[in-house]
């Protein structure tokens, strides 16, 4: 509090407060920084990142060092956009700004049914992680802002010329190296969802009705089990350097012809039945292919620029403290 007191005290007198880092006038226990009167506590960077230190702890469960220095990286970012967060909101705030509860209302059921289709869906979720709808309104209204605020203050239209995507082409050669690969469809049947040797047997119906001229894509979405059936099975190209496929099953599709189709494929915890549809030698991608790609990644690198920019002019007015 005595912290808090001196932060207020000094902003009302006009007393410049752009220091990064302080040193605290007095200990603060579990305190990661103060942005203006705001207290950024080391259990709500804990809170911010847990999801995102969750993921990595299962990428590296078998690397306990790079886990250790991933999650250092990801406490840092989350520290950094906590503060962000806070200036963005207080420029809201000091700028005049005002968000009708009427707005808030529709965000927040528009969210509501995205996420969560319902009102019930939402609380007992909030509940499971000990959350009130309180808490959930808050949070979207403050995402509003902080979305609104960017927009109106980082240029969304930022051109990109020609040339600039071009020597960015020539300058990237090595990202846009394309190997070997290949259009496939697949069929899956799963062995857990099935009685003992009925995979095996409903592999075999589907290889004679393939055979009888039946359409693959017709019979992934009859038959098979994974998520891809709505599609017609249909797994788009894959490379033959990158693929998680299975190395039997890549061994087949990068060996076949297009048009081919494997007989059934029983491996542990499946059948599989695949289709390959085209394949393309390894070689570089040209211009025209990534010129739309190359453009967007350039507006976006350029906005963040920007955004950085504006978060730093944030900054220089404002009291920012690290502990």
């Amino acid at each position: 509090m005595a912290l808090l007191a001196w932060i207020v005290a000094n902003v009302a007198l006009g007393q410049s407060t752009n220091v990064t880092p302080v040193t605290p006038m007095v200990p603060v226990t579990g305190v990661a920084a103060v942005v203006n009167t705001h207290v950024i506590t080391i259990q709500s960077v804990d809170q911010f990142a847990s999801r995102a230190v969750e993921a990595a702890r299962r990428q590296f469960a078998l690397r306990p060092e790079q886990f250790l220095q991933r999650r250092q990286e990801i406490m840092r970012d989350s520290l950094e956009q906590l503060i962000e967060r806070y200036l963005i909101l207080d420029e809201f705030t000091s700028s005049g700004f005002n968000l009708p509860e009427s707005i808030i209302n529709d965000v927040v059921n528009s969210q509501i049914r995205e996420e969560f289709l319902d009102r019930s869906t939402l609380m007992k979720t909030l509940r499971r992680a000990g959350e009130t709808y309180e808490d959930y309104r808050n949070d979207q209204r403050d995402a509003f802002i902080i979305m609104q605020m960017t927009l109106k203050n980082v240029n969304q239209n930022v051109f990109i010329s020609p040339r600039k995507i071009e020597r960015y082409y020539e300058e990237n050669t090595n990202k846009f190296n394309l190997g070997e690969s290949a259009k496939i469809r697949m069929i899956v049947i799963d062995k857990s969802k099935h009685a003992r040797g009925e995979p095996q047997k409903i592999g075999e119906e589907i290889e004679a009705k393939l055979k009888a001229g039946a359409d693959f894509a017709k019979l992934a979405d009859e038959f098979s089990d994974d998520a891809r059936r709505i599609k017609g099975g249909d797994r788009g190209w894959i490379e033959n350097k990158d693929s998680d496929l299975r190395p039997e099953l890549r061994s087949f599709v990068f060996s076949s012809t297009p048009g081919t189709v494997s007989g059934v494929i029983d491996l542990d915890g499946a059948v599989f039945i695949v289709k390959v549809e085209e394949r393309k030698a390894a070689g570089m991608r040209s211009i025209t292919d990534v010129r739309d790609e190359v453009e967007l990644a350039l507006k976006n690198l350029e906005k963040e620029r920007l955004r950085k920019q504006w978060i730093a002019r944030l900054r220089k007015k404002s009291f920012v403290a690290y502990y």
